[in-house]
């Protein structure tokens, strides 16, 4: 409990959090007003872009949100890495050599704090929606906490894999690189079928059933994967990236 109490307090004295989460809030912001208002202002200009009623629009914006992987890779380089840029690391394994109850501390913390982040973004979604959106009704209590469990058990999947980065490179820039890079690629080959089957950004989106899109039904990957293989996909790749942080650190210890 000591550990998590003070990754909780390096994090929560980092500004980089914050700012982040106004950007997210810019970026959900941006994609709430073309794909739930622009459809109504401006029909002429947007005629390929269905208008997303009420409650479906809910649960769109929520697939909207996880697909903001950035978000969780960006934050465990970043924290993780200014650790291991320095003699933090070190110091800490001083103190409790216990590296597996270190992962799990830091793993925790930045798993809640980036799933904080997105339960804001989607309660700001959902704001705009209930003012925008034709339609009636909403997820209702289960299935705002189906969605919930949902975006919380996706940035367990990115966060361990953007430490897993950091812990094998032990550089910022490098690592930012390579995990925003993976998580461009991915994206693209997730459309692949293929890869499909196993890729983690199409388990990111297919865990939100939302039914037929139109013209965005090509850009979203999964939607033909069922609830247990997308949890099954999120989950292995939570384990590699647990896997791959302890490999790093154990093989390059600071």
């Amino acid at each position: 409990m000591s550990l998590l109490h003070a990754e909780y307090l390096k994090l929560s004295r980092r500004r980089i959090y914050p700012l982040m989460v106004v950007i997210l809030a810019i970026f959900i912001g941006l994609a709430a007003f073309f794909l739930l208002a622009l459809g109504q202002i401006a029909p002429e200009i947007a005629e390929d872009v269905p208008v997303l009623d009420r409650p479906e629009a809910y649960v769109v914006g929520a697939q909207q949100v996880a697909s903001q992987t950035w978000f969780a890779l960006i934050l465990a380089v970043v924290v993780l890495g200014g650790e291991l840029a320095t003699t933090a690391w070190a110091t800490a394994l001083t103190r409790d050599a216990r590296r597996v109850a270190h992962i799990a501390a830091r793993a925790i913390v930045f798993v809640v704090a980036s799933w904080l982040a997105m339960l804001v973004a989607t309660a700001g979604w959902a704001v705009f929606v209930t003012i925008v959106s034709p339609g009636e009704g909403s997820p209702g209590l289960e299935g705002w906490l189906d969605i919930f469990w949902r975006l919380g058990l996706i940035q367990l999947a990115w966060v361990t894999l953007g430490m897993g980065v950091i812990a094998s490179l032990r550089s910022i820039g490098p690592a930012l690189g390579a995990a925003i890079g993976f998580s461009f690629i991915e994206s693209l080959f997730a459309l692949w079928g293929p890869y499909e089957a196993i890729s983690l950004t199409a388990a990111s989106t297919g865990l939100f059933q939302v039914g037929d899109q139109g013209f965005f039904d090509a850009f979203v990957p999964g939607g033909d994967l069922s609830t247990a293989h997308a949890v099954a996909i999120v989950l292995g790749w939570s384990v590699f990236g647990l896997l791959l942080t302890w490999w790093g650190l154990q093989r390059r210890d600071a």
